[in-house]
């Protein structure tokens, strides 16, 4: 492997963009070498803008040929597992967007490909890269706020996410696509795994998609018992008309810690009417930029050998095995423990 990591980006939507152009330009030791996507606009635009030299419309064929070192995969959740399992038998290092997949089957074929393989599966859970995150982990495990015994965090999106989103047949829905972070965060903080859960939700503001889509929701939250003994909450909304919102709370026995604002750092409105205003966060690609540079900055570091992953399978599978916890408990109206789904 040259001292340059090249690198396949497949998917190029909102996140794959992001990547794409991360590696194309910010990330020392990178090089952005190819893109793949069946969609041939999403390809032209990708190749006119960053000049990518290897242009796929067969993500899988392009995991599995590509002249690359790595591939970063942010396209639709159903196609993570055929992607992931190429890649990884070609021998290139994997950054696979969260969720890890769309089932437990397809969970397991990739934990099989990636135990087989000599490089590096790392999952993309941007918030451990994030500063402030990072700061609040970094407090908790130093034990400033004691013992953790309560974990709250919210994922809200505006706009509705893209049309197979909708579906929960092919991304689990709205807890997988817009709160898989929030599952990461809640073991990440906490130092806990999920034991049990309860939760509900609805289509309370797009009722009308649940005719295209059964089973869509647009609100819902969840309610755990972690193996450690401490309690977590996950909510998710989206549409969230209001802006992008990504927030934690950890109680612990000594104190509290608080993370993420959806208000965007910007000026504060004081007006005669004696209202303080200030502008919402409008996106995730704004306000998490830098921790997306960041974690592609680490997987080019752990493709190089010069660091050890700080997202790994076992964070997917575990996030994962807790969305599929959490989709029975609606489905079915009940407590259901995590222990029910295996994923690997």
């Amino acid at each position: 492997m040259s001292d340059t990591i090249r690198v396949l980006v497949v998917g190029l939507g909102r996140a794959g963009m992001v990547h794409a152009r991360n590696h194309a330009g910010t990330i020392p030791g990178s090089r952005l070498a190819a893109v793949a996507d069946p969609d041939p606009a999403a390809r032209e635009r990708a190749a006119t803008e960053l000049g990518c030299e290897q242009v796929y419309d067969d993500p899988v064929r392009a995991a599995a040929e590509a002249d690359v070192d790595a591939v970063v995969i942010a396209s639709p959740t159903f196609t993570h597992a055929d992607v992931a399992v190429a890649a990884l038998d070609a021998g290139r290092h994997v950054l696979c967007e969260k969720p890890l997949a769309s089932s437990g089957d397809e969970a397991a074929k990739i934990a099989r490909a990636a135990r087989a393989s000599d490089c590096h599966f790392l999952m993309g859970f941007m918030r451990r890269f994030d500063a402030g995150f990072c700061r609040a982990a970094e407090r908790i495990e130093a034990g400033d706020i004691g013992t953790p015994l309560l974990v709250r965090s919210t994922g809200r999106g505006p706009g509705l996410p893209p049309e197979w989103a909708q579906d929960p047949a092919r991304s689990l829905g709205l807890f997988a696509e817009v709160n898989s972070h929030d599952f990461d965060t809640v073991r990440w903080l906490s130092g806990q795994e999920f034991a049990s859960v309860w939760a509900v939700g609805r289509a309370a503001k797009r009722p009308d998609l649940t005719e295209r889509h059964p089973g869509f929701l647009d609100v819902a939250m969840a309610s755990f018992e972690l193996d450690g003994g401490a309690l977590a909450q996950i909510d998710g909304a989206c549409p969230a008309d209001y802006g992008y919102d990504a927030r934690a709370e950890v109680y612990g026995s000594e104190g509290a810690i608080l993370v993420g604002d959806p208000a965007a750092r910007g000026p504060l409105l004081l007006s005669g009417r004696g209202t303080v205003e200030t502008d919402a966060v409008r996106s995730w690609r704004e306000l998490f930029a830098v921790a997306y540079r960041a974690e592609d900055a680490h997987f080019v570091a752990v493709a190089r050998g010069e660091e050890e992953p700080r997202t790994t399978l076992g964070d997917g599978l575990r996030a994962l095995q807790a969305v599929l916890a959490t989709n029975r408990s609606m489905d079915e109206r009940r407590q259901v423990s995590c222990d029910e789904l295996p994923v690997a």
